[in-house]
């Protein structure tokens, strides 16, 4: 059941439609039955296990089937929010102040990030800035693996980096935030083929 709290802040993620956002999420789950796939055998050694249990892990050393449901959860969600705030072609369009069959050509060229859903193409908003794409935005799209999940890429732009360490703010980036303010795109495009 969605709380007042919860609804609020779907609503300042621009997510104002919940039937939109769980049926994204279904479709992701259609799409990547990632709930099927069988439990992967633990690669830790006994002092591994001790020491993330020392540390608050939960779930350590046996599958958890709840904990299983709480990554797929994450996941879908991530995919769902990331689908129903994403930017359709003509809004790209706009944004760029170029023509639709341009913005195809853009994707079809790998300029442009987009996610396929039962509506057709979006763009995530995580390739843009307040201006239109990032600066460098092509180059560091094609160092990605051309099947990375959607989320990963999300993921890989939006989360703050530890080689990104920006010396004029003093603090280490996301490469949206690396790319936005204009820091080599050389640093992202390293970091990216490990996507």
């Amino acid at each position: 059941m969605l709380t007042e709290a919860d609804r609020t802040t779907l609503s300042e993620a621009g997510i104002t439609n919940i039937e939109q956002l769980a049926s994204a999420a279904a479709a992701f789950l259609r799409a990547h039955p990632i709930y099927e796939a069988l439990p992967v055998t633990n690669a830790l050694s006994e002092g591994e296990e001790a020491f993330l249990r020392s540390a608050g892990a939960r779930g350590v050393g046996a599958w958890s089937d709840d904990c299983a449901a709480n990554n797929v959860t994450v996941i879908a969600g991530e995919f769902a929010q990331m689908v129903t705030t994403a930017l359709s072609q003509k809004e790209v369009a706009a944004l760029l102040g170029v023509s639709t069959s341009r913005i195809r050509q853009k994707i079809e060229a790998r300029e442009l990030f987009v996610v396929r859903t039962s509506n057709g193409r979006v763009c995530p908003r995580f390739q843009f800035g307040p201006n239109g794409t990032l600066p460098g935005l092509e180059i560091v799209l094609r160092a990605l693996r051309a099947d990375a999940h959607p989320v990963a890429v999300q993921r890989f732009f939006m989360d703050t980096h530890g080689d990104l360490e920006s010396d004029t703010l003093g603090r280490p980036l996301s490469p949206h935030e690396w790319l936005l303010t204009g820091h080599p795109v050389a640093a992202v495009v390293d970091l990216a083929s490990e996507v």
